[in-house]
């Protein structure tokens, strides 16, 4: 069978809305897929950027120094090439013109909210309001971290393909031909490789 190779971003072992026994199943379940997949030619690999936000997100979350140790063990973490990587001009030029655009429309929202405030809105309120707004045009379907950035650009060097549930890096692997596995399905995905 021909390698396969995948690179995680943190959001593959997050699960939103779950409680936490839930997505302490989830991870324990994953890490043992990724272990049998080994077996199968296949490799997941993670940025150590990625990786030290991810460790981080489980120590805080109280997840077990052994479980850790097991994610550690079999997630190849390796950085892209970025000086030997080739961005094509394309992909640098419409990254500019979406952040353009999304500051424009940022600074629309904005001003709406600051055009709102009368006397029966307090200020905390307003800067809430604009807060939220600007966040969810400035970041929602954007690659908006140097995480996000690396996970795309060490499945450009590999091959690979991305594992995910966020919206920017799935957009921008569409952009950029790289395969895209929604984080849902991968545990899935990998279960039907290991039994071939």
């Amino acid at each position: 069978m021909r390698k396969q190779r995948f690179v995680l971003d943190t959001s593959a072992f997050t699960a939103p809305g779950q409680s936490k026994r839930e997505t302490v199943k989830h991870v324990k379940n994953l890490v043992k897929l990724i272990s049998k997949a080994k077996d199968a030619n296949i490799t997941c690999y993670t940025p150590p950027s990625v990786w030290e936000e991810l460790k981080s997100m489980l120590e805080r979350s109280g997840y077990s120094d052994r479980l850790i140790r097991k994610l550690d063990a079999w997630l190849v973490q390796k950085a892209p090439s970025r000086r030997e990587l080739m961005v094509p001009a394309e992909f640098v030029y419409e990254y500019i013109s979406e952040i353009r655009n999304r500051m424009n429309k940022a600074l629309r929202e904005s001003e709406k909210a600051v055009l709102s405030r009368g006397v029966d809105r307090p200020d905390d309120v307003v800067i809430r309001e604009l807060r939220d707004k600007f966040r969810t045009v400035m970041r929602k379907g954007i690659v908006d971290s140097k995480e996000d950035l690396d996970i795309l650009f060490l499945a450009k060097e590999l091959n690979a393909g991305v594992v995910s549930k966020d919206q920017g890096i799935k957009e921008w692997a569409k952009k950029w031909g790289i395969r895209f596995i929604d984080a849902e399905s991968f545990p899935r995905l990998l279960k039907e490789y290991i039994k071939k």
